[in-house]
């Protein structure tokens, strides 16, 4: 029977072996200042113990007594309590909803707009960051980052991709919780065309 010490390392290891097939995007400690508009005596403050927590799973190391810190745990670097007198970035922005949706035929970037700026239309005080991408059968798709639950969301979409596409044979939805903000921001820059 395996021990929490060697059930802890294979965690790691595996941790390790899926981040190094992913998107390869380091930050330094003054990189994350201006990404999550943080103060660089407080990200100095926490820094010690993400590092404890993530530097075995390889997603936080330090060279030269320089931090570099993967992407993919931006979401580590959190005030307790928000800074009041400080706008949140694109980074800290509080994203509820990730969104996607690909349809059956070939439209166009300015069609998928189109129902985009249709979709804000119907949600005016929802936030939106947005891309629109290919897929592999040069087919485009859209991802959509929100600030509104994914239940308030999802029947607004719904609607509105029944009445432009007609049913869903024509379309497909995905609308869920977020669950790595920094890798969902990351996602929609590094795929902007």
């Amino acid at each position: 029977m395996k021990n929490k010490v060697e059930i802890k390392k294979e965690y790691n290891d595996l941790i390790k072996g899926i981040n190094k097939n992913r998107y390869d995007k380091w930050y330094c400690l003054k990189d994350i200042v201006a990404i999550k508009n943080i103060s660089y005596k407080s990200l100095k403050n926490m820094v010690k113990r993400i590092f404890e927590k993530y530097h075995p799973q390889g997603t936080i190391k330090k060279e030269k007594g320089r931090y570099h810190i993967h992407y993919s745990i931006l979401d580590a670097f959190k005030l307790k309590t928000p800074q009041k007198n400080k706008s949140p970035t694109i980074y800290s922005h509080n994203w509820k909803s990730n969104i996607v949706w690909t349809t059956k035929d070939y439209y166009d970037r300015d069609y998928h707009q189109y129902l985009i700026n249709h979709l804000k239309v119907l949600t005016r005080d929802v936030n939106y960051l947005e891309t629109i991408e290919y897929d592999k059968q040069d087919r485009l798709h859209v991802h959509l980052l929100a600030d509104e639950e994914p239940t308030i969301l999802k029947p607004v979409l719904e609607g509105l991709l029944q009445t432009f596409l007609e049913d869903n044979r024509n379309y497909r939805i995905y609308c869920e919780s977020v669950a790595n903000t920094g890798c969902s921001v990351d996602y929609l820059f590094k795929n902007q065309q």
